[in-house]
């Protein structure tokens, strides 16, 4: 098997992958840390962008199980190329130690935290178009077989009032997607379809995306993630029910039915992203100005339970 200096040096000399060299960045900084490295803002030029280290082991160590996943993302985001509403991959570098992406950078970091601070100052027109961002870039997603899976308000950067989906650590070709993986239940549990825990050999595919991204059209409503400030425990005990939140006063009420379908318990009853593009594109012409816009106190976590079928107790320990 292939080191992973060997498998990276020869997506760079064939051009798969563009290369720069790591003295052409200047200014680096300590920018975020997650599940998938730690990332780092740096200007390159007159440009910003974003450093995401990826591998922190030795060069010598062959590529186990772990490392096949890293190869299959890279692959995966050479592969999803340029799209406006997507955190593209610029090239690699080769810092001190470690092998390192080079990502377009957001000057206003992710949308739950963007939400917090922003979201008084949000009318409907604004919060469609940013629904209507999102979509766009699940939809270039879908177009290409490459399903999301990990959807949430923390992984959709905000550029210069314009969204971006970012991080792909989970994504897959929907044809490589497994049945009963464990990555199914891995991210932040009020985004992830109920059906991932109810069903052993459940396989995600488009549809739950659909799920993530109607838990993230109710967000952009009400300006904080599902079951905000709820315990573990009242989450598990919400999920078992199948609740959701409870739609925002003020929403629009075809943007509610919008969400509601998207986040339907049945996946064949969900819309599809052109469907959900279309309508949101419908609701972008219309001016909802006279529409006054909730407070983030006025938006405290409510649940609806009139959605359809129970999840085990004991999920939550898996994650």
């Amino acid at each position: 098997m292939k080191l992973i200096k060997e498998w990276i040096e020869e997506k760079i000399t064939n051009g798969s992958i563009p290369y720069f060299e790591y003295d052409e960045f200047s200014e680096i900084t300590d920018l975020d840390s997650g599940n998938f490295g730690q990332v780092f803002k740096a200007n390159k030029g007159d440009m910003k962008i974003a450093l995401k280290i990826i591998v922190n082991r030795s060069s010598k160590e062959k590529i186990n199980e772990a490392d096949d996943e890293f190869t299959k993302e890279l692959n995966l985001l050479h592969e999803i190329g340029s799209h406006p509403n997507i955190n593209g991959l610029l090239g690699i570098t080769k810092g001190p130690k470690d092998y390192i992406l080079v990502l377009e950078y957001a000057n206003d970091g992710n949308l739950k935290d963007y939400l917090e601070e922003k979201f008084a100052t949000l009318n409907w027109n604004d919060k469609i178009k940013m629904a209507l961002d999102i979509t766009s870039g699940l939809k270039f997603l879908h177009s290409k077989e490459i399903i999301h899976r990990d959807l949430h308000s923390k992984n959709i950067l905000v550029n210069k009032g314009k969204l971006l989906i970012a991080d792909f650590g989970l994504s897959k070709k929907l044809a490589d997607a497994k049945t009963g993986s464990v990555a199914n239940k891995m991210g932040i549990i009020g985004y992830i379809e109920p059906l991932c825990f109810n069903k052993t050999y459940y396989k995600k595919d488009k549809k739950s995306d659909i799920y993530s991204l109607g838990v993230l059209l109710w967000e952009i409503s009400s300006g904080h993630p599902p079951f905000s400030g709820c315990s573990q425990d009242l989450v598990n005990h919400y999920i078992q029910n199948d609740e959701r939140e409870k739609p925002i006063e003020g929403t629009p009420p075809k943007y509610q039915e919008l969400y509601e379908k998207c986040w339907n318990g049945e996946p064949k009853s969900r819309l599809d992203t052109v469907e959900v593009y279309t309508i949101l594109s419908q609701l972008s012409t219309e001016d909802f100005s006279y529409l006054p816009s909730p407070q983030p106190d006025e938006t405290n976590p409510s649940v609806d339970n009139s959605y359809g079928f129970h999840i085990s107790t004991n999920f939550l320990t898996i994650l």
